[in-house]
């Protein structure tokens, strides 16, 4: 029997969606905390090799998937793994950071702790090879459990969330990790994909796949800006991405359980508005996942993806001296020049109350966006310089794009380094 399918690993006996299920934390980065009666009181951090306990200071770790369980690298330096060693102290072991060697000591099963009740409680780290269900720490009340990075919930979280290792919130994650595979099995098509310096990006939400890609209870082509934002932006920080766009899909579980755009006054005004018959608010769908994600929330989607950034926000009271001109905007222009892509949201001016968000990059002393006009698709080759397209991809900076395009007013930047 496949370890994978005893009650050790799946205690609720849920229908596994896929063969390399419990991979779902592969690519992921956590906290490893001590948890004492329950609580984290201490967190793991590494020296030159050896792995020690500090209530403060804590090393991020990076999970790799290896076919049966995981290699737990360091995030610094991935070539340094966790690796258990036996103690001179018969069945008790203790924990180093050694260069990775593809042995057995290295690979490690994620499982669930349930607390005396027999609820889940937290997750922890456990090492089938001497059958060791926790790894105790320096009293018996002690197990090491994943810490996330932020208070995102991440696809990992998610999948142990349905797999009953932890708590779930009111949040619907069957309905989440259904909408994954079955977006996976659907794909973006070829008129959403768009090759810009060898990384693939997203485009075109409003055409392709998308009417037909599913997030939360509503079609991504009107929703999606903030998950594809984040994703390209991500793409064009880190230079890799996945052809299959499962990073995508698994971004867009996320937001469906972090980072859901709700806002009651706005959902009345649509409401209100939908019964006068008004066009641009009956056109706006207050079901659960209508008003796509929550721009403010991207912070934390980026904090719990371990990726440095800055953000500048329309709240944020930088002033400049011309008053036609946005000091945020101003200061946005500054710092995209030394970053590797940004996120920019921006409101519109009217009352159509809706939010639309973009990533960017400046290449070339010009600023190059994309997916900020959601119906160009890349036959459009609206980044051509030459292009006599009106609305076209490329401006001098973003100064100039808010500049040209009276209708919208900015919102908040992320810009990842």
């Amino acid at each position: 029997m496949n370890k994978f399918e005893t009650r050790e690993f799946n205690p609720n006996n849920v229908p596994l969606p896929a063969n390399d299920f419990f991979s779902f934390l592969n690519g992921e980065v956590y906290y490893i905390g001590a948890l004492q009666d329950g609580e984290y009181s201490r967190y793991i951090k590494t020296g030159e090799e050896v792995l020690t306990y500090d209530a403060f200071q804590k090393t991020k770790f990076l999970f790799r998937w290896k076919e049966s369980g995981y290699v737990i690298c360091l995030a610094e330096d991935p070539s340094t793994v966790i690796t258990l060693r036996n103690s001179n102290e018969p069945g008790k072991f203790f924990i180093s950071a050694e260069r990775y060697q593809n042995r057995a000591d290295q690979i490690w099963d994620i499982l669930p702790h349930f607390d005396e009740n027999g609820d889940p409680d937290h997750i922890y780290i456990g090492w089938d090879k001497y059958s060791v269900i926790a790894v105790r720490g320096s009293d018996e009340t002690t197990s090491l459990a994943l810490c996330p990075l932020s208070d995102w919930v991440t696809f990992g979280l998610a999948c142990m969330q349905y797999l009953g290792w932890s708590s779930s919130t009111e949040n619907d994650v069957g309905r989440a990790l259904n909408n994954y595979y079955n977006n996976i099995r659907l794909n973006i098509s070829t008129e959403n994909a768009l090759m810009y310096n060898n990384v693939g990006l997203i485009v075109n939400q409003s055409g392709g796949n998308f009417t037909q890609l599913h997030y939360a209870d509503v079609f991504m082509d009107g929703v999606a800006c903030e998950v594809i934002a984040v994703c390209n932006a991500i793409r064009l920080a880190t230079g890799s991405f996945d052809e299959m766009n499962h990073d995508f899909f698994k971004l867009a579980v996320e937001f469906e359980l972090s980072g859901l755009y709700k806002n009651s006054f706005k959902k009345f005004i649509v409401d209100t508005g939908s019964a006068f018959g008004i066009k641009k608010l009956a056109s706006i769908n207050t079901r659960d996942g209508g008003w796509g994600g929550d721009p403010d929330r991207i912070a934390s989607c980026l904090e719990g993806h371990n990726i440095r950034f800055e953000t500048v926000h329309s709240r944020d009271k930088n002033l400049s001296k011309d008053k036609k001109l946005d000091g945020n905007v101003l200061k946005s222009d500054e710092l995209i020049r030394d970053s590797l892509s940004a996120i920019i949201s921006y409101k519109f001016s009217t009352f159509h109350q809706a939010i639309h968000t973009f990533a960017c990059t400046f290449a070339g002393n010009e600023l190059q966006t994309f997916n900020k006009f959601s119906d160009h698709t890349p036959g459009d080759n609206y980044l051509n310089r030459g292009t006599t397209a009106v609305q076209r991809g490329v401006y001098e900076t973003l100064s100039s794009l808010f500049a040209y395009d009276k209708d919208s007013k900015f919102y908040v930047g992320y810009f990842l380094k």
